[in-house]
């Protein structure tokens, strides 16, 4: 709106550009949360707004819910810069429902914790990252809006009609066309299934954050491409007017991200929390259907992908194994991932800061190979 708003009033096309207010949105996303930042936290732990206990069942641990500061400033930096048609209002709703799952999940969780101290409730009874909404409330509630943004998108925006580009295979070729009502099935299930996954990432100090980062990077590209008929021509993507006001929206969450980083790097000030990584989660999701990437969401984000498989199979493999067999089996010795290997490599690093560093960056660098290989695939190899 404001970049509009400058452009109208002075006619110059710079506040018009997509770079440029990709660039601002990025700036100003970087710059709110690395000014508006250090405040929330003191006033989180002011509100002892944490969920973890040490073994004396006194919380020391940083506060969660960073993610919610996070996601009101994307939405402000997005409403200020991006231009509103369907591809932007469709993401930042559901950016702000799952949102709002999340932090009402971790304000659950805080609750618990309070009443643990005051002895309404055992410790015994409460078990971190599950004792906020009951998982069958969160899932319904994520199908419920993915389900009500889909049908809004497949009706309101014409570009998208089901179609799905394949990777190693060129849009002149062949493309995969969903349906009616089984694309927009499709497209709730990415979009709940993208949020959940993200969740179980959001394990270790700053884990969550590089895979949402390159997947904004290559959502965002895409967009941009996309969204001008002459690059999308030459390097044969769909054409999709308007999906490049993305762009600025996915250079907005990443800047964010950025600037979380600075307080969220080992040893973390601040957790993210369900309110940032189950609303970022949904945001990927709505974003790969609506560029027609959404069978390369499983490539991009291979972490999170893996993060959520790893709970999938290991709950389906125990519930199996427990019927037919009378004892539960499992295939990791935990799950998410990324606490199989906290387990697996315990005792093989000097301390646990330093193991978790490890996995943490070992999983940066796969993200990050990830996204040059799609991007490769994308662009280049078609």
């Amino acid at each position: 709106m404001l970049c509009q708003w400058l452009y109208h009033i002075t006619s110059i096309d710079l506040f018009d550009g997509r770079l440029f207010r990709a660039g601002v949105a990025a700036m100003l996303s970087i710059v709110f949360v690395l000014f508006f930042m250090p405040k929330y936290i003191r006033l989180l732990q002011g509100l002892d707004a944490t969920s973890d206990f040490d073994k004396d069942g006194k919380s020391k641990s940083p506060p969660i819910m960073g993610g919610l500061l996070l996601v009101i400033v994307v939405e402000i930096v997005s409403l200020l810069v991006c231009k509103m048609n369907g591809y932007t209002i469709s993401t930042l709703v559901i950016l702000a429902l799952f949102s709002a799952v999340g932090a009402i999940d971790d304000i659950a969780k805080v609750r618990a914790k309070r009443l643990i101290k005051l002895g309404k409730l055992k410790a015994a009874d409460y078990m971190d990252k599950a004792d906020g909404i009951s998982s069958s409330l969160r899932l319904f509630l994520y199908f419920l809006f993915s389900l009500v943004v889909a049908i809004f998108c497949y009706k309101f925006i014409p570009e998208l009609k089901g179609d799905l580009t394949i990777p190693f295979c060129p849009i002149d070729v062949f493309q995969i066309h969903l349906p009616n009502w089984i694309f927009v099935a499709f497209m709730t299930f990415v979009i709940a299934a993208a949020a959940n996954g993200t969740n179980f990432t959001d394990g270790l100090d700053s884990l969550v954050s590089v895979p949402i980062l390159t997947s904004m990077v290559f959502v965002g590209l895409v967009a941009y491409v996309s969204g001008n008929f002459i690059f999308s021509q030459y390097l044969s993507v769909p054409y999709l007017p308007g999906c490049d006001e993305l762009f600025p929206l996915a250079t907005s969450i990443a800047g964010a991200l950025l600037a979380y980083l600075w307080f969220n790097s080992p040893p973390a000030e601040i957790y993210m929390g369900d309110a940032g990584s189950v609303g970022f989660g949904a945001a990927i999701g709505i974003m790969f259907i609506l560029v027609q990437a959404g069978l390369f969401l499983p490539i991009v984000c291979v972490i999170i992908i893996a993060e959520a498989c790893s709970v999938l199979l290991q709950i389906l493999w125990f519930k199996f194994t427990k019927k037919t067999t009378g004892t539960g089996k499992r295939i990791f010795l935990c799950a998410p991932l990324h606490h199989h290997y906290q387990k697996k490599w315990d005792g093989r690093f000097p301390s646990k800061p330093l193991m978790n560093s490890k996995i943490v960056w070992r999983m940066h660098l796969v993200s990050i190979f990830a996204l040059i290989v799609s991007m490769v695939i994308f662009f280049g190899v078609r």
